[in-house]
């Protein structure tokens, strides 16, 4: 049984972390005294959010366990913060990838997962999406590559050798 581990890549995490750094400094050292309410509530927002950045950033550059596993039988999805999520491969029916762009530069890539049978317990927002987006109904899962040391597309083609054994 070959397993694939991929980690997360230190070089783009610690680009994260000073560019963090950066912002959330150069927030800080702003003089708020003649500014106004929203302006101090908007400076205030952006210093926490770039503190979480530092957070996120170290805990990446840190992390010594693998952020995606790929067995014969399964992918798990090790999250930084939460519990791994397991995907069977008998239960996919194809991977592919999707690019959110900004202004035609791309920002981040996914490879999101369709699932041969649709999720039993829907919650109000699953309802409401599936009738919003029809399209996008059988996708469970998405796998996030950009903070991976591996490109999207060498990833998408071990993933889909994986699955044409069940799919035949």
């Amino acid at each position: 049984m070959k397993e694939h581990h991929f980690y997360s890549s230190k070089i783009k995490s610690l680009i994260l972390l000073i560019i963090s750094c950066v912002f959330t400094f150069g927030i800080s050292y702003i003089d708020f005294k003649d500014e106004n309410l929203f302006i101090i509530v908007m400076l205030s927002l952006g210093i926490t959010l770039f503190s979480f950045g530092i957070l996120y950033s170290i805990l990446l550059l840190v992390r010594t366990e693998p952020l995606l596993t790929v067995t014969d039988k399964q992918i798990i999805v090790y999250n930084v913060l939460r519990k791994p999520t397991f995907i069977r491969f008998d239960e996919v029916a194809l991977f592919f990838i999707v690019d959110m762009r900004h202004y035609g530069i791309k920002t981040s890539s996914y490879i999101c997962v369709i699932m041969k049978q649709p999720k039993e317990n829907t919650n109000v927002i699953d309802k409401v999406s599936s009738t919003v987006f029809p399209h996008l109904k059988g996708i469970r899962y998405s796998i996030q590559t950009d903070i991976l040391n591996v490109k999207t597309k060498v990833l998408l083609d071990l993933l889909n050798s994986r699955i044409r054994p069940y799919n035949l």
